[in-house]
């Protein structure tokens, strides 16, 4: 994690630079502030680790400035300050980085903001451990130990369909009622309790990269949570505009009844490596853009709708389904072809995509890459 600090005292800089050392022990990547004439009057730059000074008024700038480019900021000083400095630019919780309070004394540790999704509260468990202070957890699921929807959709890169959803599900595990679990794919990990795998509840989500016509199943609330496992492999003339490839992906993902948000990468033949639409689309969408020598295409397995005109073009019969199957085949995975080679207004598109790994907190705690107690859970399709 790209990591910001600032404090404002003499004593809140030797709590940020342990702490700071600390982090980056731990593979973060620390930035340190201070603010404050006394405190950058007595701190010895030559004898400590590098900082930058922030000016006295300048505390909401520096916030604003860093707030959406870090992926923690880190206040040494009274939460009061770091409330009042984040609260202008607080917007979403799937984009807010997490926020940190520490007192000067190194004592305690408080999330602030971003608690689950951000990583603030396992960041602050970190800094708690190098620290030897208290963190000061609030987070209701947290402190009562129970299923954390959302905790659990980042840490298996799962996107998250309905925040309000996922809010109500939540709140059901902590009044104790039952919440429904569906999914497409394997799971691994003992479930935890109040999940009921298969079930109907009041309240479910569903591990998925279909896209159903509706979420709900009469009074029922469905959250989706989809994998981020779909490779596109994309041909184009040059010079093609992004909005019509990017127009040409979800016309095809709309046809095959697939959720765009499962998409992990873009992919093609080395000659569209500079292709700006394609190349702006992936910037825009959050994904790489992966390209694959001639000779890199031709040895990717499986059965590919071949074309004399572009085998004379490229050298190559099939450069969207191979491509997609290539990016697949980057995460290791066992491959199968979603979306077959499909062109129209001079673009052509396929997916391919992967099994995703789904495992509940239990394995994923021990590090196991095996069957948690022997057992291997199975979902099946809502």
């Amino acid at each position: 994690m790209k990591i910001v600090f600032i404090c404002f005292t003499e004593k809140g800089f030797r709590t940020e630079a342990r702490l700071a050392e600390g982090l980056k022990n731990k593979g973060h990547h620390p930035m340190l502030f201070a603010m404050g004439t006394h405190v950058l009057q007595n701190v010895n730059r030559a004898a400590g680790p590098a900082f930058e000074a922030v000016k006295p008024g300048e505390l909401s700038a520096w916030t604003g400035a860093w707030f959406s480019s870090a992926d923690a900021m880190i206040f040494i000083g009274a939460c009061g300050i770091a409330v009042r400095a984040i609260a202008p630019y607080v917007r979403d919780k799937r984009t807010d980085p997490a926020v940190l309070s520490v007192d000067d004394s190194g004592a305690f540790v408080i999330p602030v903001l971003s608690g689950h999704l951000g990583g603030a509260n396992a960041l602050a468990y970190e800094a708690a451990g190098i620290l030897k202070a208290c963190p000061v957890i609030t987070t209701a699921t947290d402190v009562n130990r129970k299923f954390a929807v959302d905790v659990f959709a980042k840490d298996n890169g799962l996107v998250i369909g309905d925040m309000t959803a996922a809010k109500e599900i939540s709140a059901a595990l902590l009044a104790g009622d039952p919440v429904g679990l569906f999914s497409d794919f394997s799971f691994r990990g003992q479930i935890p309790d109040g999940l009921c795998p298969d079930r109907i509840c009041l309240h479910n989500f569903w591990i998925t990269y279909s896209k159903p016509e509706k979420l709900e199943i009469g009074k029922e609330r469905l959250l989706k949570l989809v994998p981020k496992c779909i490779a596109v492999g994309i041909g184009c003339r040059k010079g093609t505009s992004k909005e019509a490839i990017s127009h040409a992906v979800q016309e095809a993902f709309l046809e095959h009844h697939l959720d765009v948000s499962g998409i992990c990468a873009l992919s093609s033949i080395d000659l569209k490596s500079r292709e700006e639409g394609i190349c702006s689309l992936a910037r825009e969408w959050g994904v790489p853009f992966l390209t694959y020598k001639k000779e890199e295409l031709e040895q990717v397995p499986g059965q590919f709708a071949e074309s004399d005109f572009v085998k004379k073009t490229v050298g190559i019969g099939n450069v969207c389904e191979r491509a997609a199957a290539a990016a697949c085949l980057e995460a290791g995975k066992e491959v199968r072809l979603l979306i077959p080679k499909r062109a129209g207004n001079g673009v052509t598109v396929a997916a391919a995509c992967f099994e995703p790994e789904i495992r509940f907190e239990g394995e994923r705690k021990r590090g196991s890459k095996g069957k948690a107690d022997g057992q291997e859970k199975s979902g099946r399709e809502a």
